[in-house]
């Protein structure tokens, strides 16, 4: 996307201008995939969900912390939810840790914090008291682990450092540093980074402490270069060795230029998506969240007045560019919390909203599934605004466009604006049919695929719906039938956009080409 440029005839071949819910996969821009709520994530009515985190038990499986109102529950794909429950309410929100096989329950600076050793038979249980001239890591809000360590923010900016391989008790007067140089800002995230360097971020700066590992005395703070700082607690993630997170200017990157010199970037990588960070509410920019999934970036953010997550914006690692904003069909579902775990055997990624207590696989299926039955079923609207097209002269007739594309139960429609920003609908809500040929004389395709033809070709769609027969050949459910489209536009224009929307099915649009030749006119004399 490129939604910097001011003049939309100045953007290059090959960016549009504003995408909502698609994705440059196939050769094309084509609508993202759905979602839905897995079963075994979702069997539990969780109400109010006050906190989430991972858990690994020492035979490697990984569960789902979800914290309630009157415990904990632990959920995975496959596995039956099982439940740790407190012996006093949680009221507020909490965060988790792990150490070994020790999970951690954090609950702010007010309430000390809970250990669980993992065993299902075992409740919650506070820490051992200290011994040897020691004492109890300090209440905090969350904790991080580091070099065998546990590092515990807490008060404005210090940090309290546990001995090596004990994670409930340090050494006060020689394991706890302070994260300032005479700045005023609080301490927002510490993250453990490769070679045992830990990033801390502040508000408006960022430091960088290495040597946490064996003897602090031999610890070392530097500050990065530049005012930047972090958001949000959870809007900041680790991509191969280069940080990405949010500031309130945008969305920067930290990497490894030289050994041991982390070096931000001086633009943000956010450039060309700007009005949608400057639509952001940065009054609850603290609830903002980053993850990623293969060669994507995700953040959940709060867009124009909305006081929680109400849409994703997605970065594509490998090109380097913006290619969404997501948005869902519920106009009430929020993502508070992007987790990353296991679906099927498959590293997945999920989008939790406290309030409904509800868990959404992302990336799976044609619509966006959002509960339980039919009743939550969503499909995607994916809206795509081009680049402008420009004609061989400095004004232009356009006769005619040609989009090439791939459909899927399509119901789509195509705008054209002209410079004078009026725009022209060339085709309104057209669908495809899918018991049709595109051949003379042929019968109707059977819906339920009695004839067990339905990879017959030439046929205007292959979605199908239920019932159906699978038959000896089988049945294509995702197969897309793509088609050369040609819509009369008729418009004088120095340059042309098209806005191509699809509000059922899905859509790859894979090209889009012009006629149009150079106004003939004479130039008007100038007196």
């Amino acid at each position: 996307m490129d939604m910097k440029s001011k003049d939309p005839a100045s953007i290059k071949p090959g960016f549009y201008r504003e995408g909502y819910n698609c994705r440059i996969e196939n050769g094309g821009l084509e609508t993202r995939l759905g979602s839905l709520c897995p079963g075994a994530l979702n069997t539990v009515a969780y109400n109010q969900i006050f906190g989430t985190g991972l858990f690994s038990n020492p035979n490697g499986l990984e569960w789902l912390a979800i914290a309630t109102a009157s415990g904990v529950w632990f959920v995975r794909d496959g596995e039956y939810p099982r439940f740790i429950p407190m012996s006093e309410k949680i009221e507020e929100p909490v965060e988790f840790s792990q150490s070994f096989d020790v999970f951690f329950l954090w609950r702010g600076p007010l309430k000390v914090p809970l250990l669980w050793h993992g065993d299902w038979s075992v409740y919650w249980e506070n820490f051992p008291p200290p011994a040897g001239g020691r004492v109890t890591v300090p209440n905090a809000y969350y904790a991080e682990n580091a070099a065998n360590r546990m590092l515990v923010p807490y008060g404005k900016d210090r940090i309290a450092v546990s001995d090596i391989a004990d994670y409930t008790e340090y050494d006060w007067t020689i394991d706890d540093f302070q994260i300032n140089q005479g700045e005023s800002d609080d301490l927002v995230r510490i993250f453990p980074w490769q070679q045992g360097q830990v990033i801390c971020f502040k508000r408006h700066s960022i430091f960088r402490v290495i040597g946490v590992s064996g003897d602090l005395s031999g610890a070392q703070l530097a500050k990065l270069p530049g005012s930047l700082g972090l958001v949000g607690r959870r809007a900041v993630v680790d991509i191969g060795g280069d940080i990405y997170f949010m500031s309130q200017s945008g969305v920067f990157r930290i990497s490894q230029v030289f050994v041991n010199t982390p070096q931000p970037d001086d633009v943000p990588i956010s450039d060309f998506i700007k009005p949608v960070i400057d639509s952001i509410n940065w009054n609850a920019a603290n609830l903002i969240r980053a993850q990623y999934r293969r060669d994507r970036l995700y953040f959940a953010v709060p867009l124009k007045n909305s006081v929680r997550n109400n849409c994703l914006i997605v970065y594509n690692i490998v090109s380097g560019f913006w290619e969404s904003i997501d948005t869902f069909g519920d106009p009430d579902f929020r993502i508070d919390d992007l987790i990353k775990m296991d679906y099927n055997g498959e590293r997945r990624l999920y989008a939790i909203d406290r309030i409904k207590g509800i868990i959404l696989l992302l990336e799976q299926g044609k619509t966006d599934l959002m509960g339980a039955t039919q009743d939550f079923e969503y499909q995607i609207d994916t809206a795509v605004m081009l680049r402008g097209y420009s004609g061989p002269g400095n004004r232009s007739f356009f006769k005619r466009m040609e989009l090439v594309c791939g459909t899927w139960n399509p119901q789509f429609t195509v705008k054209a604006y002209p410079d004078s920003n009026t725009a022209k609908t060339l085709v309104s809500n057209k669908t495809k049919n899918r018991t049709k040929y595109k051949m003379w004389n042929m019968p109707l395709w059977n819906p339920l695929n009695s004839n067990d033809d339905h990879r017959k070709g030439r046929r205007e769609d292959y979605s199908v719906g239920l019932p159906l027969m699978l038959g000896y050949n089988g049945v294509q459910l995702e197969r897309t039938q793509e088609e050369n489209e040609r819509f009369n536009i008729g418009l004088m224009s120095r340059y042309i956009q098209f806005k191509i929307e699809n509000t059922q099915g899905a859509i790859n649009i894979r090209q889009v080409s012009l006629e149009a030749y150079e106004d003939q006119r004479e130039p008007r004399p100038q007196t």
